[in-house]
């Protein structure tokens, strides 16, 4: 008797600690559930945040692309956001968010100071608040004390945590562009990535500044001449190309990641061909062909190619981005010298952003941050 008595008390014993181990754990496991569904509606209203941040900074970046494209360049060089300028940007980033919602909350409101108007540096990857010729725009999408509430939690409260704050951020900027257009593209010349590496892809440095595109093989001509996608690539292809082009014959549209042909440096053969194409393209002033409106230059695009010496290039080479060069001077024999300056701040209409950096802008936004 005496031994079923203890096995009974100790049974009892046993019982009374898994209870307590059981009732412990109950506890540990509610307080994870309870943050798992607080952790997981925050990660909800911050996604959605974003998406209204990303949206707002596209939309207003996409104004400046408007505005600049309608703009000569002389204008975009000297152009400040004013008050009405500013209050439109804000007014489009504003509608963006009040027409989205987050974490429960409809028509989500944005603090004025939460929408910075500026520049975007592509090398330091830095945004920098300015009105003087901006290309980014920077939106905070708040859910805290200074706008739309912070949001309420379900269970944390048992722990003392009411409320979460969340805000999220969006830079977007207008960037190199990323293509040219059929029948945009007709200088069959392409500048190295060495060239821009030179000058610290710095633009106040390689803006405006003078390259040659003939001769060629060192820094003040770190360029070389192609024949489009047209293999192999030789002084009669070259020839036709530059023939053509005085006939008005375009090029297919090129991006990107596309490949040239290059012919392996200077051709003094095709020289006065190349002189006629400058002649034709000179006077055309159209804003196409011709992006400038004097006869005495020729205002056009090139592409970049993916070589980081200034050594004469040949063969298939991939195009890294585009450049808009003034063709300014053609000396002809003996001399046979083509000068040309790299012109900064063009935006074109109609093309897309993403490409790098070499200063002819898209006026589609991209997110940068």
């Amino acid at each position: 008797m005496k031994k079923r008595l203890q096995l009974v008390l100790g049974l009892s014993d046993e019982r009374g600690a898994i209870a307590i181990i059981i009732g412990l754990l109950m506890v540990v496991f509610i307080g994870i559930a309870a943050v798992a569904v607080d952790i997981g509606y925050a990660m909800v209203t911050r996604n959605e945040l974003q998406n209204i941040s990303d949206g707002a900074a596209l939309a207003a970046t996409g104004w400046l692309g408007d505005n600049y494209s309608d703009m000569s360049t002389n204008d975009i060089l000297n152009y400040v956001v004013d008050a009405d300028d500013e209050a439109l940007i804000n007014g489009i980033a504003t509608d963006v968010a009040g027409n989205n919602q987050a974490g429960g909350v409809g028509s989500i409101s944005l603090n004025n100071v939460d929408i910075e108007i500026g520049q975007w540096d592509t090398v330091l990857l830095t945004f920098t608040p300015t009105l003087v010729l901006p290309d980014a725009v920077r939106v905070t999408a708040r859910r805290d004390a200074s706008a739309n509430g912070p949001i309420s939690t379900f269970f944390a409260s048992i722990f003392g945590k009411d409320v979460v704050s969340i805000n999220t951020i969006a830079t977007a900027a207008l960037t190199g562009i990323d293509e040219i257009d059929e029948c945009e593209l007709f200088w069959p010349v392409g500048i190295s990535a060495a060239w821009f590496e030179f000058y610290n892809n710095d633009r106040d440095q390689w803006c405006d500044q003078d390259i040659k595109m003939y001769p060629t093989g060192d820094i003040e001509g770190c360029a070389g001449w192609h024949t489009f996608d047209n293999w192999p690539a030789n002084a009669n292809k070259l020839a036709e190309i530059l023939e053509n082009g005085v006939s008005g014959i375009c090029q297919d549209e090129y991006g990107t990641g596309d490949e040239v042909v290059f012919t392996g440096g200077t051709v003094a053969s095709v020289f006065d061909e190349m002189k006629a194409l400058w002649d034709w393209g000179r006077v055309q002033n159209d804003g196409k062909t011709d992006l400038d409106e004097s006869d005495a230059t020729w205002t056009t695009h090139v592409v970049i190619y993916d070589l980081f010496d200034c050594s004469n290039p040949g063969g298939y080479i991939a195009i890294i981005g585009f450049a808009t060069v003034q063709i300014y001077q053609i000396l002809e024999a003996p001399d046979k010298i083509i000068n040309a300056r790299v012109v900064c701040l063009g935006y074109g209409e109609g093309r897309g952003g993403g490409g790098g950096e070499y200063g002819t802008m898209g006026t589609i936004p991209g997110l940068v941050q």
